[in-house]
């Protein structure tokens, strides 16, 4: 892995069509569109990102038939392309639910599409969270799902394709991305550990929507556990893509680079 920080480096992301959030009268960004910004507290104050919206139709709601729209392979190869055509050297398609909407297959073959338009490495935010939990050594998970139990169970799916087991899942029957980043998710994931016996292996907080970095390490803490929550892993595993291997103190378990080896439960 390379530790060259000098040389500016491009990362593209493909951005579904979100809009700002408004919380008590004041307009906040969307994290999926901070990534600079923590890559830089990160110490990768050379990577740049670019962004180019795709819009595939959705509504942006969480139903199954938004997420498909939203997932149109030829928006988003459309977008990769530009990005390629911008000097991205790695693509990221940081949405959950349209990144893993049709299953593990699907999902690969949709980044796998992107990387054959362009010759560029990608991901998507459902790979990257797999990538942590295959990282961390894990094949259990539990997961607080801010999505209605459908689309939950999508994700649910996802996981099991990939042979990763979920031992309890959570389902907090969010409409769309406004109500996902409405939530109180500390407090939500601090009730939801309490209410399960004593656990190791990761929780999951898929949908980059919610804004969780900041959150992760003082979670982890209260919980005794890894964290892997959407914005988080694209972040992670954008860097490996790059050719970075993360290693930032006081970020949490998978941003520090120090995974450890977790018991199968």
């Amino acid at each position: 892995m390379t530790d060259n920080l000098s040389e500016e480096r491009r990362l593209g992301l493909i951005i579904p069509g979100i809009l700002p959030f408004t919380h008590d009268n004041e307009i906040s960004e969307p994290e999926t569109l901070q990534y600079d910004k923590w890559f830089e507290l990160f110490g990768y104050p050379n990577i740049q990102t670019r962004t180019v919206e795709a819009h595939g139709g959705s509504k942006g709601l969480h139903t199954i038939e938004s997420a498909y729209e939203t997932a149109l392979e030829d928006v988003l190869v459309q977008a990769a392309e530009k990005l390629a055509e911008m000097g991205c050297e790695a693509l990221s398609w940081p949405c959950t639910c349209a990144s893993f909407v049709g299953g593990l297959t699907w999902s690969e073959n949709q980044v796998s599409a992107l990387s054959k338009a362009t010759g560029l490495p990608a991901t998507s935010t459902s790979l990257a969270m797999l990538e942590a939990v295959r990282t961390l050594g894990a094949d259990t998970v539990d997961v607080v799902s801010p999505y209605p139990a459908e689309l939950s169970h999508r994700f649910l799916q996802f996981l099991d394709d990939a042979g990763v087991h979920v031992a309890a899942m959570l389902s907090l029957d969010c409409i769309d991305e406004t109500e996902s980043n409405d939530l109180d998710i500390q407090s939500t994931v601090i009730q939801f550990d309490h209410a399960l016996p004593n656990r190791a292996h990761p929780m999951l907080i898929p949908d980059t929507a919610i804004s969780a970095i900041a959150l992760i390490p003082n979670l982890e803490a209260q919980i005794g556990r890894p964290v892997i929550a959407g914005n988080q892993a694209t972040l992670w595993h954008s860097l490996k893509l790059l050719g970075y291997d993360c290693q930032a103190s006081d970020a949490g378990v998978l941003l520090s680079g120090s995974q450890p080896t977790l018991p199968h439960d």
